[in-house]
């Protein structure tokens, strides 16, 4: 494909950026032979970076607060000697006054021009601009903002409710992820839960203006991929489902959207070129509608917004169209002139993508930061990884939890959704609480695997998944307790000593080891279990605890049936500590010390008793006083983690005795925040 245009060189992108994104466009622009600049807070940058990224601007702290700031952005792209700036997703990639700025400053801005994504960007001048194209649109209200007189802004959308009826759904006019998102049932719920949101706007997009919509009981989340050049060209690359979402943010993203009728995908497909024409766009976006599918005889669509930015879930368009979205970044950034056969391509084959987090799927997902022992991903054909952190590293609570994304490609969908399952199930993460076993469950369910579901599956069905895995992790009792008498017997063999090796990341370097002694391990009354041979072994050092390392490990053991059955294995030591790690079918076991089991790696996390800490984070509200008389269910604290907001609920009626923590107080995960009488 050769270019028709091409008025702008760019020699050299800061990308203001992190985490995995930072390394997808760093990857991308390394192939185009173009240098790129990011942002780091380590002495040794990370090596996930350090591997793609050609130039390190290093900043006493990674804060959103940093990346949300555009002056010092830009300050940092012409430090670093970049003549164009990359936004990613999130952050400030959706700010036209950042794009303007950019602009200003002389740089090549790789997005939309400013005056798209101002039509935008915003959802709430989205849904007119949408109107305006007559794109179907759910009823709501175009902008609510608390910050220009919240007595006002609250009697308006009293008025709305009285008007549309409930349920209603508040969210974020600048952003997206679930974040600044509430429903609400009832009208004396309306003020809180529209002062909560426009907080949560606040802290993950800087702006806490609001739209509200009436909400839909069971819609399917579809999306339509669009990217324009400066020349008037729009193509789409096709659409993709994200129904599957818990908490409002998706974990599990394919394409094509599987089962759409044809006719109602081709409206879909008109309607989002239309609107990107309509606003003169450029560059890649997408455009979302909730597809309602309650008369199967009559298919409907509603816009939901659109994202002038790259997804998140962009991959499984790359897939399936073959195309790299982020290279057509740049080179319509460039000016140059989208190919004609853009406008032909047929996706083949099908992909999907799953979000894995550091989270609680028992304590309704609530994040789960904490250092990471070992990841090593899983490869394979049809097997693509995005991944912003090393082999050993700690996931903070500055930011979201994700630990990466899996992308898996296959023939069909069924073929996908099992490819998925049995790289997930090969995967080795010895590290906090986590979505693993939830999305192996996920991808194997009947009901997922016959068709799609709609955007309330997981909250149906969290019970029945939270069950799934109670009964995964009994049924390994007998092959657990073998496999950790042989771990904790020290029957491994490992080099005394190793060299340095970038921060957390582990070398490549295979060992293959007789770790375990060949001889049966008693059992007292299932069959035996012989750990026949471990295949690799590598060592990597903890970045944040010196002097600790850890030594992981793949291997096989037989059963008395003789089959033969992987797993993995990570024992990590500190002068104080020693941590003993069992992986088998994506499920984690830890004994510490002198094997004493910890059940932060594998079981249910308790809900707890309304006065501890559910996340580390910062108390934001306290609700009560000593002595105060509390209601079961009531709210008593609220914390900030990881840009999202948590209440704290009473679990039972009682009297609170003591509270210890005042408004701006940081707190740990499982602090007690008060006392009850």
């Amino acid at each position: 494909m050769t270019a028709k245009h091409q008025t702008e060189t760019i020699k050299k992108i800061f990308i203001a950026n992190r985490g995995e994104i930072a390394r997808r466009i760093a990857q991308t622009a390394r192939r185009l032979g173009i240098d790129t600049v990011a942002l780091t807070d380590k002495a040794v940058p990370p090596a996930y970076l350090a591997e793609v990224v050609s130039q390190f601007i290093h900043v006493p702290e990674e804060t959103t607060q940093v990346y949300l700031n555009p002056e010092s952005m830009i300050q940092f792209a012409k430090a670093g000697g970049a003549d164009a700036i990359h936004p990613g997703f999130g952050f400030l990639s959706e700010n036209a006054e950042f794009a303007e700025a950019v602009i200003k400053a002389g740089l090549t801005w790789i997005g939309p021009r400013p005056a798209a994504i101002d039509a935008m960007a915003s959802k709430a001048t989205a849904r007119t601009h949408a109107e305006k194209a007559k794109v179907p649109c759910l009823p709501g209200l175009n902008g609510l903002d608390l910050s220009h007189g919240e007595a006002k802004a609250i009697k308006d959308l009293e008025q709305f409710a009285d008007k549309a009826g409930f349920p209603l759904l508040i969210k974020a006019a600048y952003g997206g992820g679930g974040k600044g998102m509430r429903i609400v049932h009832k009208k004396e719920e309306l003020a809180e839960n529209a002062k909560r949101a426009a907080a949560e706007a606040i802290s993950s997009f800087g702006n806490g203006s609001l739209i509200v919509e009436k909400y839909l009981s069971a819609p399917r989340h579809v999306e339509v991929q669009v990217m324009a050049d400066k020349h008037g060209n729009v193509c789409i690359f096709g659409d993709r489902d994200c129904s599957l979402q818990r908490r409002h943010q998706k974990i599990l993203e394919e394409a094509p959207a599987p089962e759409i009728p044809a006719q109602v995908r081709a409206a879909m497909h008109a309607a989002a070129q239309t609107l990107t024409a309509a606003v003169g766009y450029d560059n890649a976006g997408t455009v979302e509608f909730l597809l309602d599918e309650t008369n199967q005889d009559h298919v409907s669509f509603f816009f939901l917004e659109m994202n002038t930015r790259l997804q998140v879930e962009h991959t499984v368009t790359e897939e399936v169209f073959n195309v790299d979205l982020v290279e057509w970044q740049i080179r319509v950034a460039r000016g140059e002139e989208l190919p004609a056969e853009f406008k032909t391509l047929k996706p083949r084959g099908h992909s999907i993508e799953v979000r894995i987090y550091a989270e609680d799927p028992g304590a309704n997902f609530f994040p789960a930061p904490g250092p990471v022992r070992a990841f090593v991903p899983a490869q394979g054909r049809g097997v693509r990884w995005e991944i912003g952190m090393d082999t050993v590293d700690e996931i903070s609570t500055r930011f979201d939890p994700m630990i990466s994304k899996l992308v898996c490609t296959a023939g069909d969908r069924r073929q996908a959704l099992e490819l998925l399952a049995q790289t997930l199930e090969r995967t080795l993460f010895a590290g906090p609480r986590n979505n693993i076993q939830f999305l192996i469950w996920l991808a194997r369910h009947p009901r997922i695997v016959e068709r799609p579901a709609d955007t309330h599956f997981i909250a149906g069905h969290l019970g029945e998944a939270l069950d799934w895995e109670t009964s995964e992790r009994k049924a390994a009792d007998h092959d657990v307790t073998a496999l950790m008498d042989a771990i904790e017997g020290r029957r491994i063999t490992t080099p005394g000593s190793t060299t340095h090796h970038h921060g957390g990341h582990a070398t490549h370097k295979s060992v293959t080891l007789s770790a375990f002694t060949k001889a049966v391990i008693p059992a007292s009354t299932k069959p035996s279990t012989l750990v026949t041979h471990v295949t690799t072994k590598h060592i990597a050092w903890s970045p944040s605890e010196p002097g600790s390392i850890s030594r992981y490990g793949f291997g096989l053991y037989e059963t008395g049936s003789g089959a033969s059955k992987p797993f993995s294995f990570v024992v990590f030591q500190s002068h104080n500590r020693t941590e003993y790690w069992l992986g088998l079918k994506g499920h984690n076991w830890v004994h510490v010390d002198e094997r004493t089991s910890s059940a932060g790696a594998g079981g249910n996390a308790s809900q707890g008793d309304g006065m501890s800490a559910p996340v580390p984070g910062k108390v934001i509200q306290v609700n009560i006083k000593a002595g105060s008389k509390v209601e079961s269910g009531q709210v008593l604290f609220v914390l900030e983690s990881m840009k999202m907001q948590f209440e704290v609920k009473a679990s039972k009626e009682g009297l609170a005795a003591t509270i210890n923590v005042a408004p701006g107080d940081q707190v740990t995960s499982g602090q007690k925040l008060g006392e009850w009488a």
